[in-house]
């Protein structure tokens, strides 16, 4: 049974709340902080959406072990299997090549290497949504999930005009993409590091922003500190930013001569996101070690 808020009212209220509430499907690749971060709000009452499944591309992470104890269904897909297999015939050659036509995740230069491999990706992602798709999710959110995904993947949670998977990254996009964001803003010597959540395109970190906030880093700041203070503001964006999906309040907006803009029609917005700055300069984590 997934775990969701709590309603209040009659039953047929209820029933109706929760036919209308927005079912979003969770991939973690580890410890799953971020989930716990919403599995946590959801116990409060306060995330507007249901988590309906977990799905991991490894047996181990931890973030299963988190959504079992939450009574969330889970599921694993191994993409080794995939990838270090045989031939794959699941996936047609004429969706391989308009995939390969738009993705921009896969760049060897050798046509049929390059397929070869967007083919196994694609059948990894089939069985991933599959998983999802048997529990209606309607938005995916990446949670650590270390897997960048397909043209393929992404148009089948396309939700009209929005983007249909979100991702949360631990830097200030488009600055330090890719895996280790809190560890290439320190090493940089930046003054100030950032997270940003957005919506998942064709490219690796490249779709649009939906919300993004800062925090200070200080001289005496070593990077696990750097990383436990952009941790925090995580855990606090995350679920600010499913709900504002939940309640139908991001927009994508096009812009003539630019990328498309998100907008966030909370009337609440600045003073959410005020609420976020503050909260990194109140979570000062203690010093690990000074590096020079």
């Amino acid at each position: 049974m997934a775990l969701h808020a709590a309603h209040h009212g009659s039953k047929a209220a209820q029933s109706e709340s929760a036919s209308t509430r927005l079912r979003i499907g969770v991939l973690i690749s580890g410890s799953g902080t971020n989930l716990q971060a919403l599995i946590d709000r959801a116990r409060k009452g306060s995330l507007e959406a249901d988590i309906v499944c977990v799905g991991s591309d490894r047996a181990s992470a931890y973030g299963l072990v988190r959504a079992q104890e939450a009574g969330i269904t889970t599921f694993v897909v191994s993409y080794e299997k995939y990838l270090k297999g045989g031939r794959i015939d699941s996936v047609e050659d004429a969706e391989v090549a308009a995939v390969d036509a738009r993705q921009r995740i896969l760049r060897d230069q050798d046509h049929e290497v390059r397929r070869d491999r967007l083919r196994r990706l694609m059948a990894a992602e089939q069985e991933i949504a599959a998983h999802l798709e048997t529990h209606g999710v309607q938005v995916v959110c990446l949670a650590g999930f270390m897997r960048l995904l397909t043209p393929f993947f992404l148009n089948r949670f396309r939700q009209g005009d929005l983007p249909g998977v979100v991702n949360i990254h631990p830097a200030l996009l488009p600055a330090f993409p890719g895996q280790h964001g809190y560890r290439d803003t320190y090493r940089y010597g930046c003054k100030w590091g950032g997270i940003t959540i957005h919506f998942v395109d064709e490219g690796e970190d490249t779709g649009p922003v939906i919300a993004q906030a800062v925090y200070p880093i200080w001289d005496e700041d070593a990077c696990e500190n750097v990383q436990q203070r952009g941790l925090h503001l995580e855990h606090l964006m995350y679920p600010q930013v499913v709900n504002w999906i939940a309640r139908g309040q991001v927009r994508l907006v096009p812009r003539v001569g630019g990328r498309p803009r998100v907008q966030i029609e909370d009337p609440a917005y600045r003073e959410v996101v005020g609420s976020w700055v503050e909260a990194a300069f109140r979570h000062r984590p203690v010093v690990v070690h000074r590096r020079t």
